[in-house]
């Protein structure tokens, strides 16, 4: 699985359904240490072990061309989740599209102002995503954007809702990655300093 960043291969594992009961989503595991009867483990970082919330199945999902962070397989908040300008190998133009509405509806339900922000500025990022598809000054997409089953039918039913100026607007809608960065900056230096204040007083 080629990945930009952790957080792309994060949500990916969002929208790919169960093999065994074409359910999900995964939720990816702790990674289990190395033992002396265990057999060799891929690199640190290089492989995601995920279990389908639906049927329990398990998978190992690896990685490629993806450094994970010194703490660990949890991507940051504000991390971006494609800094190139190449699109997904591995989330196509409607799996974007879906994952920007699943966010921006968990973003409104959330009850933390904190998680809202991060939420946002991911739905955002799928936005972007989605537009890299887009040739050259066409409105629509071409046939190459979507590739699974479930995008190509949604395109063919309602090609209108994968029109570029409409992703566009529903993008312009939100604030500029910058000043959402910055909001999510703040957000991290304020939870470190509840973390730091009570060992202090211990």
């Amino acid at each position: 699985m080629r990945a930009h960043s952790l957080t792309e291969a994060y949500l990916y594992l969002r929208v790919t359904p169960c093999p065994d009961c074409s359910g999900g989503p995964w939720q990816v595991q702790d990674q289990p240490a190395a033992t002396a009867d265990a057999p060799p483990q891929p690199p640190p970082g290089r492989a995601l072990r995920a279990r389908c919330q639906q049927c329990g199945a398990r998978r190992e999902f690896v990685l490629e061309g993806v450094e994970p962070p010194a703490g660990g397989l949890a991507p940051g908040p504000a991390e971006v989740i494609n800094p190139t300008p190449a699109a997904s190998e591995i989330i196509d133009l409607g799996q974007w599209v879906s994952l920007f509405y699943l966010l921006v509806g968990s973003a409104d339900r959330a009850a933390d102002k904190a998680e809202t922000r991060r939420l946002t500025f991911q739905a955002a990022q799928c936005l972007d995503e989605a537009l890299k598809f887009y040739a050259g000054d066409d409105e629509l997409p071409p046939p190459s954007a979507f590739f699974v089953e479930s995008s190509r039918q949604a395109f063919a039913e309602h090609p209108e809702k994968f029109a570029r100026q409409r992703l566009r607007d529903l993008r312009g809608k939100l604030p500029d990655h910058r000043v959402m960065a910055r909001h999510l900056a703040r957000d991290a230096n304020r939870k470190e300093r509840k973390r730091w204040w009570p060992f202090w007083k211990s």
